[in-house]
């Protein structure tokens, strides 16, 4: 008697990681394909073409549809694109309020600007040199928009270190010169209340700054 018919042979694609639908969680995956043989006394002997692919977790064993890693990828696209827009608003805002602060006494000190520049340099994404924020300074000047025009798109997004660290830093533009002044100050206040910081936060940090300032004199 001879026994023939037809069988599905799995076999990996490929491997990796994703985002396990089912896990909720960064996981290692199979991609695998299934190939229905013709088998002869339950061997495998013609291949007859692709019964289909599936992806599988490793870690819950749950199979999905290949389009998930499609998927995964586009998240992660996506992802990047808004960090790549926020990073951009952000340096927007540190740039324009920092710029903002060593105007804000109607004078443009040599020490304030390379305080601005070292701070842009440190936190920003992207370097500058002197002689673009020198143009910026002029732009600004001509066009002195006010300090929470990007500092409210970033502010929501930020937690309360780094809400603390851009008033630390437009602390240290203003102190440059060896002097904070009430224009200064108002900007300061100006900044918190576009990240929706509490009058307090920013006058404890104003206070330890003015600490420090006077103990190194």
């Amino acid at each position: 008697m001879i026994i023939f018919g037809t069988r599905g042979i799995k076999s990996k694609i490929k491997s990796g990681n994703f985002i396990c639908p089912q896990c909720e969680t960064d996981r290692k995956y199979d991609h695998k394909k299934v190939t229905k043989f013709f088998t002869l006394y339950f061997i495998p002997l013609i291949p007859l073409g692709s019964a289909g692919e599936y992806v599988e977790c490793k870690t819950c064993k749950g199979t999905f549809i290949p389009r998930v890693l499609n998927y995964q990828r586009t998240q992660s696209q996506n992802q990047q694109q808004q960090q790549d827009q926020f990073l951009s608003e952000y340096e927007k805002a540190m740039k324009h309020s920092l710029v903002l602060m060593m105007l804000a006494d109607g004078e443009i000190d040599d020490r304030e600007m390379v305080v601005v520049l070292m701070v842009i340099n440190k936190f920003g994404h992207n370097d500058i040199t002197m002689e673009q924020l020198e143009n910026y300074v002029a732009e600004t000047q001509r066009n002195p928009q006010n300090v929470s025009t990007y500092l409210k798109k970033v502010g929501p997004m930020l937690n309360e270190h780094g809400k603390q660290m851009l008033i630390k830093c437009g602390l240290a533009v203003a102190g440059a010169d060896g002097v904070i002044d009430d224009s200064e100050i108002s900007v300061l206040y100006e900044m918190g209340l576009a990240m929706e910081m509490k009058k307090s936060e920013v006058k404890t940090l104003l206070e330890e700054a003015q600490k420090k300032q006077n103990a190194s004199v």
